[in-house]
């Protein structure tokens, strides 16, 4: 009997020894690293309360690299130190399989969901209450995971429940798929912001005009008579722009070959021309045509006249020419307006003594345009 008591001290620490090993052979046969993982959160911004306008969801991407039976669980937990802040409430969480996240996936990765976490899913958050508990997100009743496989599942939540760490900067998450012995997990750091949208903003300008108006479209000079005195007509132009500016232009038709002015079209034919000259002075006896003047605006202000067509010296009119290669400029402005404004615009024309009778006619076409 005293023969075995020497071989019972080395067999017995032996097979503890072997019985302890077997033990962390099995264990550790069975607990491994989760070999993909992503959080895609719809708000990465510190403090977060998950109140009205602060809401906080998030989709876990995960790849086993253990094949992990029914029934298990998804944990998340949070830092230690910051209990209460991403559970804010605790309570039960809204728990939806995804079988994709285009916003966060990369493709042909095992950072791209494959499946939609299986099983009938419910989740909860439960707070931190001191050192050594923490805040925690558990999905349970999953269902059989495959290693290899990315699975994907939203976390949403009702108002209040999910929220964030208060202080901006890295935070420690770990993630863990577990049923019974089989265990995989990950620990990361996600970065929280002081501040994590940016606010675009536009304003939208109405476009640059300017309003043109003719009062009248016909003028009647009333009676000519040949190597007699001029008759006058006049009619109101007005302008209102937002522009930095406007001019007006004249052109003529007259003869429809030789100048802008009055003519009679039916035999016999008769022009009375506007001139080659710059301005025509009807009270010159010697002088007949047909012209225009135009009265200033705004008189201090900065529309301008074109100096043949001002309407200072009575009688004096400025020549048109035809066409639309012989406009001229009679108005313009350079500068902002600050109200709309009206030029009377009147016309002149006296014929010669050798002028048929009859009826003339001339037609001047109006060019208004602004300075952008």
């Amino acid at each position: 009997m005293k023969s075995l008591v020497p071989t019972l001290k080395i067999v017995i620490p032996t097979f503890f020894l072997i019985l302890f090993g077997s033990f962390l052979l099995i264990y550790s046969a069975h607990a491994g690293t989760l070999t993909n993982v992503y959080i895609h959160m719809s708000r990465i911004k510190a403090g977060l309360t998950g109140a009205a306008g602060q809401t906080v969801e998030m989709i876990l991407a995960i790849n086993p690299s253990s094949n992990i039976s029914t029934g298990g669980t998804i944990v998340l937990e949070f830092p230690d130190a910051e209990d209460a802040t991403w559970c804010r409430t605790e309570g039960s969480l809204t728990i939806t399989a995804t079988a994709t996240d285009p916003a966060a996936d990369l493709s042909g990765t095992g950072w791209q969901i494959d499946s939609a976490l299986p099983g009938t899913l419910t989740g909860a958050c439960t707070q931190g209450s001191g050192v050594g508990t923490v805040d925690k997100f558990t999905i349970s009743g999953v269902g059989a995971l495959t290693a290899g496989t990315t699975y994907g599942v939203k976390i949403g939540n009702n108002l209040g429940v999910i929220g964030t760490a208060a202080a901006a900067g890295e935070h420690a998450i770990t993630v863990t798929a577990s049923q019974g012995t089989t265990s995989d997990s990950k620990s990361f750091k996600i970065d929280l912001l002081t501040d994590d949208a940016v606010v675009i903003t536009a304003t939208v300008s109405d476009m640059a005009t300017v309003d043109c108006t003719i009062s009248a479209n016909t003028v009647n000079l009333g009676t000519l008579f040949p190597g007699g005195t001029y008759a006058t007509g006049s009619h109101t132009i007005t302008t209102s722009t937002t522009s930095s500016g406007y001019y007006w232009a004249v052109y003529g038709t007259g003869d429809g070959s030789t100048d802008a002015g009055l003519w009679k079209s039916t035999a016999t034919t008769h022009l009375i021309q506007s001139g080659t000259t710059a301005t025509l002075d009807l009270t010159n006896a010697s002088i007949t045509g047909f012209g225009m003047t135009l009265s200033d605006p705004d008189t201090a202000g900065s529309a301008v006249v074109t100096t043949n067509f001002v309407d200072t010296t009575a009688g004096t009119f400025g020549t048109i020419d035809r066409l639309f290669a012989g406009a001229k400029m009679v108005l313009y402005q350079n500068g902002n307006q600050l109200s709309g404004e009206s030029s009377t615009v009147t016309y002149g024309a006296k014929a010669s003594a050798a002028a048929p009778a009859g009826t003339y006619q001339e037609t001047v076409y109006f060019v208004c345009g602004g300075y952008y």
